[in-house]
């Protein structure tokens, strides 16, 4: 933890910050660099985001907030008393199978210490800045629609341009934190000048759309947060959620090609598949459904993965999708990114501000539970969401094929287990990892543990059998 108050800055000035994106990664991380003496210039491409997304926008998603990104927020003093009091004291999850059976079910009460929220990416990023601003006017300073135009890692600078402007201007800096996503223009310059640094890149060959939940909500489901996800009898799936504050969202997950039909009027096919799918979907959700996909609604890729080998370099440290992007099986993409940041800030203020040693300590500290996080993403990845690599040899597939068996193997053991003896296994740690209570690296571990043990079962009843047959 941070050993002075969070909500004010230290009295040492360290220098000056330039820290690319806005997002709920950038805007944390901005305060938290403020909190340790830091002057901190945000660079945003996009615009301020609205309180709420709105209803027209079709790439909007919800989040779901665990035990690892709501530590970060304490961990920077921000509080979260708008997104507690969104959820109505309750936040219920179910994940369906294709026959309408529940898969998993869980329903979590929301206190003044949650253990876990629900919130759009535009509730969480505006509220994030507006925290920012709240706490350090004089420290931290936004500039939206402005675009990175060049980094100059070697002079210290960046060289930016607001929109509606002619003239670029160039930003010096002591320290420049990539958190601008995927396309991470602070990532790309890096790589230029770290050849050695790899990237690894797949994927989804499924697309998503999002929309509102139109007609008549029934059975009272607004008075607290909601989330379920319905599997269509084909590829592709149906995601819908609802909140206190009035918000709801339902999200539209398909192959290209049957999206690609959609966009252009020929959803005859799609429709008669929903209504042979997803049993137990309420009715004003697939009307909600039918609604968006007779809209002819643009698709929009799945987040793709990527993942370097460093994660910082000269006076530079990437954080978040700028250094490791992944899909959303999981839901880990902000709670890991989140997380990175608390790791940051104590690697920052175990070394008294010094970059010189923070970065390379960060980069030991986090990338091999990021590591860790990207193998369990990959093999989770790859059956349920299509995932498909870009540059995979017979190697690479053998060792993904690998890590899924065991991935399956750790959740059929631990399942059994359970039944037989609940009260000696809990079940699948998997659980556990997601809802923030289990660190990826140790979650690898247990794969690899099953692994071993099934490996000397086998072998164990292999001279068994050798002995009784002899």
């Amino acid at each position: 933890m941070l050993a002075h108050n969070p909500t004010e800055p230290a009295a040492k000035f360290r220098g000056r910050a330039v820290v690319a994106g806005a997002g709920p990664v950038g805007a944390i991380v901005a305060i938290i660099l403020a909190q340790q003496g830091w002057e901190v210039q945000v660079i945003e491409k996009g615009m301020l985001p609205p309180s709420q997304p709105s209803p027209d926008d079709r790439r909007a998603y919800s989040l779901t907030l665990t035990a690892r990104s709501i530590r970060t927020f304490r961990l920077a003093g921000v509080k979260l008393d708008p997104i507690i009091a969104a959820q109505g004291g309750r936040a219920d999850f179910k994940l369906f199978k294709a026959d309408g059976a529940i898969q998993r079910s869980v329903s979590l009460p929301v206190t003044d210490s949650p253990g876990l929220l629900m919130s759009s990416r535009d509730e969480i990023t505006r509220h994030t800045i507006e925290e920012a601003r709240r706490m350090f006017p004089n420290a931290i300073s936004f500039r939206f629609n402005t675009t990175i135009q060049q980094v100059d890692l070697n002079r210290q600078c960046v060289t930016t341009l607001t929109a509606g402007s002619k003239d670029t201007s160039k930003v010096s800096y002591d320290l420049l934190v990539g958190a601008d996503g995927a396309r991470s223009a602070v990532r790309s310059a890096l790589q230029q000048i770290m050849p050695g640094t790899h990237i690894q890149r797949c994927r989804h060959s499924q697309v998503y759309c999002s929309g509102p939940v139109t007609g008549c909500i029934e059975g009272g489901v607004t008075k607290h947060a909601s989330f379920e996800a319905h599997p269509l009898l084909k590829d592709g799936s149906i995601l819908w959620d609802v909140r206190a504050s009035g918000y709801n969202q339902v999200l539209l997950v398909l192959p290209q090609p049957q999206a690609e039909s959609i966009r252009v009027g020929q959803a005859a096919s799609f429709l008669a598949l929903l209504d042979k799918s997803a049993p137990k979907l309420p009715g004003f959700v697939r009307t909600s459904v039918k609604d968006l996909v007779r809209s002819k609604p643009e698709f929009y890729p799945m987040p793709s993965w990527t993942h370097l080998s460093q994660l910082h370099g000269p006076k530079t440290v990437l954080l978040g999708d700028a250094a490791h992007t992944m899909s959303p099986v999981l839901g880990q993409g902000l709670n890991s990114s989140l997380e990175d940041v608390a790791v940051f800030a104590q690697c920052l203020e175990q070394h008294q501000g010094s970059i010189h040693a923070a970065l390379p300590a960060y980069n030991r500290a986090r990338l091999p539970a990021i590591q860790a996080l990207m193998t369990l993403n990959e093999a989770a990845a790859a059956s349920d969401l299509g995932l498909q690599a870009q540059d995979y040899g017979v190697l690479r597939r053998l060792w993904v094929l690998g890590h899924k068996l065991l991935l399956a193997l750790h959740i059929i053991s631990h399942s059994l287990l359970n039944k037989l003896a609940p009260k000696v296994c809990s079940g699948p740690h998997v659980m556990a990892m997601i809802m923030g209570a289990m660190p990826y690296t140790a979650m690898m571990n247990c794969l690899y543990q099953d692994g071993l043990m099934l490996a000397g079962v086998i072998a164990t009843v292999g001279i068994l059998c050798l002995y009784v047959f002899q």
